[in-house]
């Protein structure tokens, strides 16, 4: 009981950090602006796309009834919906990340200690680019997606896949999670793609993506943005609190599940960079969260367990 009151509070603390952090920062036009392109999406029924162009449908729809009940009692509507907005995805977020730290075998203690690390790195991201919500909403969906798919709940990932889609096009990289999932029960790859579920998966995704590329806006975006250089990668990984880098080095400490998941992953992560703003990292935090964090803490475990379990050295006389 002590320790699902502490989980709780955690949780609701780091959902306040982050939204204040952010909205401390925020630029109030800047804001204005985006909950209003939001609003009038869905009253015009148009397709709500991001500052560089990427559609995100799921956030219009998720901030408009927020938003729509606000402008009836308030005049500051915009920022009020968008910090409501922010505290209800920070939460979803830290308490499906907590869950999914816990399934992979991490104890409550080190999971407590990736969502402070993950929330620092949040905090991080969100600085220049926070009021976009979409981004907060595709790492909740994956960390839901794999959760569903660890437990077998197939039909459920299918449904997550859909969603993640109309949130943003990389939404599509939801079947790599069911493939990572069916080939840890039936012992590899192989074996996995002939599974329905991410054929189910992956048919959803791809005629969803097909659908608003046709119907959406085109991103603004180059191909590997200019800002993809050495030194943004190095700024970037030490906002990201090393973990990109250490998880690549404790990755044979990391469960199975999470060592196959951690083998698809550069396709998905490639993609990102290849096709938005990397900026302060906004767009890497699904990754950093379903893997990064959880790999990195299952290596620093392991760490600690090697200590205890070492042999004391004898005094010399």
């Amino acid at each position: 009981m002590r320790e699902r009151v502490i989980v709780v509070l955690a949780i609701a603390f780091l959902a306040w950090f982050g939204m204040r952090f952010h909205m401390d920062t925020a630029n109030d036009s800047q804001t204005n602006a985006y909950v209003d392109s939001l609003l009038a999406s869905v009253r015009n029924r148009t397709l709500a796309a991001d500052g560089t162009g990427h559609y995100s449908l799921l956030a219009a729809l998720f901030v408009f009834p927020i938003g729509s009940a606000l402008e009836r009692v308030t005049g500051a509507y915009q920022i009020r919906g968008l910090v409501s907005a922010l505290l209800l995805l920070s939460v979803a977020l830290y308490a499906a990340a907590y869950s999914w730290y816990r399934r992979v075998g991490l104890g409550w203690f080190t999971s407590l200690i990736g969502l402070a690390i993950l929330s620092t790195s949040v905090a991080f991201a969100t600085q220049i680019r926070g009021w976009e919500i979409d981004k907060l909403i595709e790492p909740t969906l994956f960390l839901v997606a794999a959760l569903a798919a660890w437990d077998e709940h197939y039909l459920l990932v299918v449904a997550i896949a859909a969603l993640a889609v109309m949130n943003r096009e990389t939404g599509a990289f939801v079947p790599l999670v069911a493939l990572a999932a069916v080939a840890q029960r039936q012992g590899g790859f192989r074996a996995a793609l002939t599974a329905w579920p991410v054929w189910a998966c992956a048919i959803v995704c791809l005629v969803e993506v097909a659908l608003f590329r046709q119907v959406g806006p085109a991103p603004t975006v180059k191909r590997f943005w200019p800002d993809l250089n050495l030194e943004r990668l190095a700024y970037l990984t030490g906002g990201l609190c090393l973990t990109p880098l250490l998880a690549l080095a404790w990755f044979s400490s990391a469960p199975s599940g999470l060592k196959q998941l951690f083998l698809l992953a550069p396709i998905w992560v490639v993609f990102v960079l290849a096709t938005d703003q990397l900026e302060q990292g906004l767009v890497l935090i699904a990754p950093l969260a379903l893997l990064f964090v959880p790999i990195t803490l299952a290596g620093v475990e392991q760490a600690l367990q090697d200590v205890v379990r070492a042999p004391a050295v004898p005094a010399e006389r």
